[in-house]
Protein backbone atom coordinates (compact mmCIF):
# COMPACT_ATOMS: atom_id res chain seq x y z
CA UNK A 1 0.00 0.00 0.00
CA UNK A 2 1.24 3.79 -1.08
CA UNK A 3 1.70 6.34 1.50
CA UNK A 4 -1.37 8.43 1.34
CA UNK A 5 -1.65 12.49 2.44
CA UNK A 6 -4.97 13.60 3.85
CA UNK A 7 -5.38 16.91 4.60
CA UNK A 8 -8.48 19.00 5.44
CA UNK A 9 -10.12 21.96 7.38
CA UNK A 10 -9.68 20.33 10.91
CA UNK A 11 -7.75 17.15 12.09
CA UNK A 12 -9.57 16.78 15.70
CA UNK A 13 -7.00 14.04 17.41
CA UNK A 14 -8.82 13.01 20.12
CA UNK A 15 -5.97 14.01 22.12
CA UNK A 16 -6.92 17.49 22.97
CA UNK A 17 -5.67 19.13 20.05
CA UNK A 18 -7.12 19.88 16.50
CA UNK A 19 -4.87 21.01 13.63
CA UNK A 20 -6.84 23.44 11.57
CA UNK A 21 -5.94 23.03 8.55
CA UNK A 22 -4.50 19.50 9.65
CA UNK A 23 -2.89 16.61 7.83
CA UNK A 24 -2.30 12.98 8.33
CA UNK A 25 0.11 10.76 6.87
CA UNK A 26 -0.73 7.15 6.13
CA UNK A 27 2.12 4.17 5.57
CA UNK A 28 0.29 1.00 5.22
CA UNK A 29 -1.58 0.32 8.81
CA UNK A 30 -0.81 3.05 10.44
CA UNK A 31 -0.73 6.48 11.04
CA UNK A 32 3.20 7.76 10.63
CA UNK A 33 2.78 11.82 11.03
CA UNK A 34 0.27 14.35 11.99
CA UNK A 35 -0.23 18.35 12.16
CA UNK A 36 -0.61 21.50 10.95
CA UNK A 37 -0.44 21.50 7.18
CA UNK A 38 1.71 24.00 7.17
CA UNK A 39 4.61 21.78 9.31
CA UNK A 40 3.89 18.71 6.57
CA UNK A 41 7.10 17.51 6.29
CA UNK A 42 8.85 16.71 2.55
CA UNK A 43 10.50 13.19 1.70
CA UNK A 44 6.79 12.15 0.59
CA UNK A 45 7.47 11.81 -2.51
CA UNK A 46 5.07 9.74 -4.62
CA UNK A 47 2.31 9.60 -2.10
CA UNK A 48 -1.31 9.83 -2.74
CA UNK A 49 -3.09 13.06 -1.67
CA UNK A 50 -6.13 13.40 -0.40
CA UNK A 51 -7.54 16.71 -0.22
CA UNK A 52 -10.54 17.82 1.73
CA UNK A 53 -10.89 21.84 2.37
CA UNK A 54 -13.95 21.75 3.76
CA UNK A 55 -14.12 18.51 5.61
CA UNK A 56 -12.88 16.91 9.67
CA UNK A 57 -10.70 14.18 9.81
CA UNK A 58 -10.90 12.38 13.29
CA UNK A 59 -10.72 8.73 15.04
CA UNK A 60 -13.52 6.20 13.34
CA UNK A 61 -16.29 5.76 15.60
CA UNK A 62 -16.97 2.18 17.76
CA UNK A 63 -19.84 0.64 18.46
CA UNK A 64 -19.09 -1.79 22.04
CA UNK A 65 -22.00 -3.57 21.40
CA UNK A 66 -23.43 -5.25 18.15
CA UNK A 67 -24.45 -8.71 16.96
CA UNK A 68 -23.59 -8.97 13.08
CA UNK A 69 -24.71 -12.46 12.59
CA UNK A 70 -28.21 -10.83 13.42
CA UNK A 71 -28.75 -8.48 10.43
CA UNK A 72 -31.20 -6.41 11.84
CA UNK A 73 -34.30 -7.49 9.76
CA UNK A 74 -38.07 -6.44 11.01
CA UNK A 75 -38.20 -9.51 12.88
CA UNK A 76 -35.42 -11.17 14.13
CA UNK A 77 -33.77 -14.89 12.77
CA UNK A 78 -36.58 -17.28 14.60
CA UNK A 79 -34.00 -19.93 14.82
CA UNK A 80 -30.10 -18.71 14.15
CA UNK A 81 -28.76 -22.16 15.48
CA UNK A 82 -30.67 -23.77 12.04
CA UNK A 83 -29.67 -21.12 9.83
CA UNK A 84 -26.37 -22.21 7.54
CA UNK A 85 -23.14 -21.36 8.07
CA UNK A 86 -22.99 -19.40 4.79
CA UNK A 87 -26.14 -17.40 5.62
CA UNK A 88 -24.75 -15.97 8.47
CA UNK A 89 -21.37 -15.51 6.91
CA UNK A 90 -23.05 -13.14 4.60
CA UNK A 91 -25.22 -11.57 6.90
CA UNK A 92 -21.63 -10.75 8.70
CA UNK A 93 -20.16 -9.79 5.36
CA UNK A 94 -22.78 -6.77 5.15
CA UNK A 95 -23.07 -5.84 8.40
CA UNK A 96 -19.11 -4.96 7.80
CA UNK A 97 -19.93 -3.36 4.63
CA UNK A 98 -22.58 -1.12 6.06
CA UNK A 99 -20.53 -0.33 9.32
CA UNK A 100 -17.77 1.09 7.20
CA UNK A 101 -20.19 3.06 5.62
CA UNK A 102 -21.51 4.50 8.34
CA UNK A 103 -17.77 6.01 9.63
CA UNK A 104 -17.58 2.84 12.28
CA UNK A 105 -14.00 1.62 12.21
CA UNK A 106 -14.21 -0.50 16.01
CA UNK A 107 -17.32 -2.96 16.97
CA UNK A 108 -17.33 -5.18 19.94
CA UNK A 109 -19.88 -8.15 18.74
CA UNK A 110 -21.40 -9.88 21.82
CA UNK A 111 -22.36 -13.44 20.56
CA UNK A 112 -22.58 -15.58 17.15
CA UNK A 113 -23.55 -19.15 16.58
CA UNK A 114 -20.71 -21.54 16.91
CA UNK A 115 -17.74 -19.09 15.87
CA UNK A 116 -19.23 -18.16 13.06
CA UNK A 117 -17.94 -14.57 13.53
CA UNK A 118 -14.35 -15.57 13.56
CA UNK A 119 -14.19 -18.27 11.34
CA UNK A 120 -15.96 -15.22 8.91
CA UNK A 121 -13.82 -12.51 9.96
CA UNK A 122 -10.56 -14.77 8.95
CA UNK A 123 -11.38 -14.28 5.70
CA UNK A 124 -12.32 -11.05 5.37
CA UNK A 125 -8.87 -8.44 5.59
CA UNK A 126 -10.55 -5.12 4.75
CA UNK A 127 -13.08 -4.42 7.70
CA UNK A 128 -13.73 -2.67 10.48
CA UNK A 129 -11.74 -3.98 13.95
CA UNK A 130 -13.93 -6.45 15.23
CA UNK A 131 -13.96 -7.92 18.83
CA UNK A 132 -15.38 -10.92 19.56
CA UNK A 133 -16.77 -13.06 22.37
CA UNK A 134 -17.98 -15.98 20.17
CA UNK A 135 -20.83 -17.95 21.58
CA UNK A 136 -22.58 -16.37 24.60
CA UNK A 137 -23.21 -18.26 27.52
CA UNK A 138 -26.59 -18.86 28.91
CA UNK A 139 -29.59 -21.58 30.18
CA UNK A 140 -31.70 -24.25 28.34
CA UNK A 141 -34.28 -22.16 26.53
CA UNK A 142 -33.09 -19.03 27.65
CA UNK A 143 -31.50 -15.44 25.92
CA UNK A 144 -30.12 -16.63 22.58
CA UNK A 145 -29.86 -20.15 23.43
CA UNK A 146 -30.18 -20.98 19.48
CA UNK A 147 -26.56 -19.60 19.44
CA UNK A 148 -25.30 -22.51 21.12
CA UNK A 149 -24.41 -21.82 24.57
CA UNK A 150 -26.49 -23.44 26.57
CA UNK A 151 -25.09 -25.00 29.95
CA UNK A 152 -26.16 -25.90 33.48
CA UNK A 153 -23.37 -27.30 35.09
CA UNK A 154 -20.07 -25.39 36.54
CA UNK A 155 -17.94 -27.87 35.14
CA UNK A 156 -20.05 -27.09 31.57
CA UNK A 157 -19.25 -22.93 32.60
CA UNK A 158 -15.76 -23.53 32.89
CA UNK A 159 -15.70 -25.36 29.53
CA UNK A 160 -17.36 -23.24 27.17
CA UNK A 161 -15.06 -20.28 28.44
CA UNK A 162 -12.33 -22.08 28.15
CA UNK A 163 -13.18 -23.14 24.52
CA UNK A 164 -14.12 -19.77 23.97
CA UNK A 165 -10.79 -18.24 24.96
CA UNK A 166 -8.95 -20.80 23.25
CA UNK A 167 -10.63 -19.97 19.73
CA UNK A 168 -9.36 -16.06 20.04
CA UNK A 169 -12.50 -14.89 22.04
CA UNK A 170 -10.94 -10.90 23.69
CA UNK A 171 -14.72 -11.09 25.63
CA UNK A 172 -16.89 -13.70 27.14
CA UNK A 173 -20.71 -12.61 26.48
CA UNK A 174 -22.65 -13.98 29.71
CA UNK A 175 -26.40 -13.53 29.15
CA UNK A 176 -26.98 -12.53 32.75
CA UNK A 177 -30.97 -12.32 32.52
CA UNK A 178 -33.74 -13.10 29.79
CA UNK A 179 -34.71 -10.92 27.41
CA UNK A 180 -36.82 -9.40 24.45
CA UNK A 181 -35.31 -10.20 21.42
CA UNK A 182 -35.00 -13.96 20.68
CA UNK A 183 -37.57 -15.36 22.77
CA UNK A 184 -36.78 -18.05 25.33
CA UNK A 185 -38.34 -18.87 28.81
CA UNK A 186 -36.22 -16.88 31.31
CA UNK A 187 -37.35 -13.50 32.17
CA UNK A 188 -35.47 -10.11 31.03
CA UNK A 189 -35.97 -9.20 35.00
CA UNK A 190 -34.26 -11.90 36.59
CA UNK A 191 -31.10 -13.67 36.92
CA UNK A 192 -30.78 -16.66 34.75
CA UNK A 193 -27.71 -17.95 36.77
CA UNK A 194 -27.05 -18.34 40.39
CA UNK A 195 -24.14 -16.55 41.63
CA UNK A 196 -21.46 -19.08 41.91
CA UNK A 197 -22.22 -19.92 38.59
CA UNK A 198 -21.31 -16.39 37.01
CA UNK A 199 -18.52 -16.16 39.60
CA UNK A 200 -16.82 -19.54 37.84
CA UNK A 201 -17.84 -18.18 34.59
CA UNK A 202 -16.05 -14.88 35.34
CA UNK A 203 -13.05 -16.56 37.72
CA UNK A 204 -12.93 -18.60 34.75
CA UNK A 205 -12.23 -15.47 32.00
CA UNK A 206 -10.24 -14.34 33.95
CA UNK A 207 -7.73 -16.93 34.69
CA UNK A 208 -6.99 -16.58 31.29
CA UNK A 209 -7.37 -12.62 30.91
CA UNK A 210 -9.93 -12.15 28.82
CA UNK A 211 -12.83 -9.78 30.31
CA UNK A 212 -16.37 -10.45 30.66
CA UNK A 213 -19.49 -8.57 29.59
CA UNK A 214 -22.70 -9.54 31.17
CA UNK A 215 -26.16 -8.66 29.60
CA UNK A 216 -28.23 -7.34 32.26
CA UNK A 217 -32.00 -5.44 32.47
CA UNK A 218 -33.04 -6.17 35.62
CA UNK A 219 -31.91 -4.86 38.90
CA UNK A 220 -31.34 -8.22 40.37
CA UNK A 221 -29.06 -9.32 37.42
CA UNK A 222 -27.75 -6.19 37.61
CA UNK A 223 -26.96 -6.51 41.12
CA UNK A 224 -25.54 -10.20 40.45
CA UNK A 225 -23.04 -9.02 37.87
CA UNK A 226 -21.20 -6.34 40.35
CA UNK A 227 -21.52 -8.97 42.96
CA UNK A 228 -19.31 -11.41 40.95
CA UNK A 229 -16.78 -8.95 39.65
CA UNK A 230 -17.91 -8.59 36.23
CA UNK A 231 -15.82 -5.96 33.73
CA UNK A 232 -18.90 -4.73 31.92
CA UNK A 233 -22.44 -4.80 32.05
CA UNK A 234 -24.50 -4.67 28.60
CA UNK A 235 -28.20 -2.42 28.52
CA UNK A 236 -28.46 -2.25 32.47
CA UNK A 237 -32.11 -0.95 32.26
CA UNK A 238 -32.71 -1.10 36.07
CA UNK A 239 -35.70 -3.00 35.30
CA UNK A 240 -38.47 -5.05 37.32
CA UNK A 241 -41.79 -6.76 36.30
CA UNK A 242 -43.91 -3.66 37.76
CA UNK A 243 -41.45 -0.85 36.52
CA UNK A 244 -38.11 -0.01 37.72
CA UNK A 245 -35.66 0.22 40.64
CA UNK A 246 -32.76 2.31 40.17
CA UNK A 247 -30.46 1.39 42.90
CA UNK A 248 -28.39 4.45 43.51
CA UNK A 249 -25.74 2.34 46.04
CA UNK A 250 -25.18 -0.49 43.45
CA UNK A 251 -24.81 2.78 41.01
CA UNK A 252 -22.26 3.92 43.38
CA UNK A 253 -20.82 0.35 43.48
CA UNK A 254 -20.44 0.33 40.02
CA UNK A 255 -18.41 3.37 39.49
CA UNK A 256 -16.11 2.91 42.29
CA UNK A 257 -15.21 -0.94 40.61
CA UNK A 258 -14.73 0.88 37.54
CA UNK A 259 -17.09 -1.59 35.65
CA UNK A 260 -18.07 -0.10 32.46
CA UNK A 261 -21.79 0.51 31.42
CA UNK A 262 -22.54 -0.69 27.81
CA UNK A 263 -26.85 1.51 27.63
CA UNK A 264 -27.21 -0.03 23.87
CA UNK A 265 -28.29 3.42 22.93
CA UNK A 266 -29.82 3.26 19.41
CA UNK A 267 -31.21 5.57 16.58
CA UNK A 268 -35.07 5.04 18.01
CA UNK A 269 -33.86 5.16 21.60
CA UNK A 270 -35.63 8.92 22.06
CA UNK A 271 -38.37 8.05 20.44
CA UNK A 272 -39.66 5.00 22.56
CA UNK A 273 -42.56 4.91 24.56
CA UNK A 274 -42.94 0.94 25.28
CA UNK A 275 -40.86 -0.63 27.73
CA UNK A 276 -38.05 1.84 27.87
CA UNK A 277 -39.58 5.56 27.67
CA UNK A 278 -36.78 7.59 26.80
CA UNK A 279 -37.43 10.13 29.81
CA UNK A 280 -36.94 7.17 32.27
CA UNK A 281 -33.79 6.01 30.54
CA UNK A 282 -32.53 9.34 30.31
CA UNK A 283 -33.18 10.27 33.90
CA UNK A 284 -31.20 6.62 34.65
CA UNK A 285 -28.07 7.58 32.34
CA UNK A 286 -27.70 11.19 34.08
CA UNK A 287 -28.01 9.47 37.39
CA UNK A 288 -25.02 6.70 36.37
CA UNK A 289 -23.08 9.45 34.70
CA UNK A 290 -23.44 11.98 37.39
CA UNK A 291 -21.89 9.35 39.80
CA UNK A 292 -18.41 8.55 37.79
CA UNK A 293 -20.04 5.29 35.95
CA UNK A 294 -18.06 4.76 32.68
CA UNK A 295 -20.27 5.01 29.89
CA UNK A 296 -19.62 2.97 26.32
CA UNK A 297 -21.79 3.72 23.44
CA UNK A 298 -23.22 1.24 21.85
CA UNK A 299 -26.16 0.36 19.52
CA UNK A 300 -27.30 -3.64 19.85
CA UNK A 301 -27.02 -3.62 16.13
CA UNK A 302 -28.46 -6.46 14.31
CA UNK A 303 -31.48 -6.40 16.67
CA UNK A 304 -35.12 -5.46 15.00
CA UNK A 305 -35.01 -2.26 13.95
CA UNK A 306 -31.24 -1.58 14.03
CA UNK A 307 -29.02 -2.46 11.49
CA UNK A 308 -25.38 -1.78 11.91
CA UNK A 309 -25.31 1.77 9.98
CA UNK A 310 -27.49 3.47 12.02
CA UNK A 311 -24.84 3.82 14.66
CA UNK A 312 -24.04 7.44 13.92
CA UNK A 313 -27.89 8.65 14.21
CA UNK A 314 -27.93 7.16 17.73
CA UNK A 315 -25.18 9.21 19.45
CA UNK A 316 -27.52 12.23 19.34
CA UNK A 317 -29.12 10.81 22.30
CA UNK A 318 -26.15 11.55 24.86
CA UNK A 319 -26.80 14.99 24.13
CA UNK A 320 -29.76 14.62 26.08
CA UNK A 321 -27.31 13.88 29.27
CA UNK A 322 -26.24 16.97 29.11
CA UNK A 323 -22.72 16.63 27.39
CA UNK A 324 -21.32 19.03 24.56
CA UNK A 325 -20.96 17.68 20.98
CA UNK A 326 -17.41 17.66 21.60
CA UNK A 327 -17.97 15.04 24.60
CA UNK A 328 -19.99 12.60 22.76
CA UNK A 329 -17.38 12.38 20.40
CA UNK A 330 -14.72 11.65 22.79
CA UNK A 331 -17.26 8.96 24.50
CA UNK A 332 -17.56 7.18 21.07
CA UNK A 333 -13.81 7.32 20.13
CA UNK A 334 -11.03 7.25 22.43
CA UNK A 335 -13.27 6.86 25.86
CA UNK A 336 -14.69 3.89 24.10
CA UNK A 337 -11.20 2.39 23.07
CA UNK A 338 -9.66 3.25 26.38
CA UNK A 339 -12.61 1.12 28.17
CA UNK A 340 -12.32 -1.90 25.88
CA UNK A 341 -8.73 -1.85 26.38
CA UNK A 342 -7.56 -0.70 22.99
CA UNK A 343 -6.44 2.57 23.51
CA UNK A 344 -2.94 1.80 22.55
CA UNK A 345 -4.54 0.81 19.16
CA UNK A 346 -7.36 3.38 18.20
CA UNK A 347 -9.72 5.51 19.68
CA UNK A 348 -7.29 9.00 19.19
CA UNK A 349 -4.87 9.64 16.31
CA UNK A 350 -1.62 9.63 16.57
CA UNK A 351 1.73 8.46 14.67
CA UNK A 352 2.29 4.78 15.69
CA UNK A 353 -1.38 4.09 15.82
CA UNK A 354 -3.87 1.75 13.70
CA UNK A 355 -4.90 4.09 10.77
CA UNK A 356 -8.80 4.36 11.99
CA UNK A 357 -10.08 7.93 10.84
CA UNK A 358 -13.23 9.16 9.15
CA UNK A 359 -14.16 12.34 7.69
CA UNK A 360 -17.02 14.17 8.18
CA UNK A 361 -17.80 17.43 5.98
CA UNK A 362 -17.63 20.23 7.91
CA UNK A 363 -17.21 20.70 12.12
CA UNK A 364 -19.10 17.70 14.60
CA UNK A 365 -17.96 19.71 17.72
CA UNK A 366 -20.50 22.18 16.56
CA UNK A 367 -22.67 19.96 14.18
CA UNK A 368 -23.18 16.46 15.66
CA UNK A 369 -25.10 15.17 12.55
CA UNK A 370 -22.24 15.55 10.74
CA UNK A 371 -21.03 12.11 11.39
CA UNK A 372 -24.19 10.50 9.97
CA UNK A 373 -22.68 11.54 6.32
CA UNK A 374 -19.29 10.66 6.24
CA UNK A 375 -17.20 11.60 3.31
CA UNK A 376 -14.75 8.98 3.55
CA UNK A 377 -13.90 5.96 6.25
CA UNK A 378 -10.31 4.28 6.62
CA UNK A 379 -9.92 1.17 8.42
CA UNK A 380 -6.18 0.26 9.32
CA UNK A 381 -5.48 2.14 6.23
CA UNK A 382 -7.78 0.78 4.33
CA UNK A 383 -9.80 3.42 2.38
CA UNK A 384 -13.15 3.41 1.92
CA UNK A 385 -15.65 5.65 0.33
CA UNK A 386 -19.32 5.52 1.01
CA UNK A 387 -21.69 4.98 -1.83
CA UNK A 388 -18.42 4.26 -4.13
CA UNK A 389 -19.02 1.76 -6.87
CA UNK A 390 -17.09 -1.51 -6.28
CA UNK A 391 -14.76 -0.63 -9.30
CA UNK A 392 -13.91 2.45 -7.22
CA UNK A 393 -13.51 0.78 -3.97
CA UNK A 394 -10.81 -1.41 -5.79
CA UNK A 395 -9.05 1.41 -6.84
CA UNK A 396 -8.55 2.65 -3.10
CA UNK A 397 -6.69 -0.60 -2.30
CA UNK A 398 -4.73 -0.64 -5.26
Amino acid sequence: MNARIITAARVLTGCGATHAPGAVVVDEDEIVWLGPTSELPGGWGGATRIDLPEATVLPGLIDAHVHLSFGGATHPPTAIQARTRGEVAATIRTGLAELLGAGVTTVRDLGAPHYTDLDTLALIHDRPRVLTSTIPLTVAGGHCHGLGGTIDSIAGIRDLVAANADRGADWIKIMGSGGFTTGGASSPYEPQFTDAQVRAAVEAAHERGVPVAVHAHGTAAIRQAVTVGVDSIEHCTWMTSDGFNLDRGLVREIADRAILVCPTINHLARSAAGRLPWPVRRDHLRIMLEAGVRLVPGSDAGIPHTPPGCYPHSLSAYLDLGLSPAEVIDLATRRAAETLRIGHLTGTLAAGLSADLIAVPSDPTRDLAQLTTPILTMAAGHLHHPNATPEAEEETRA
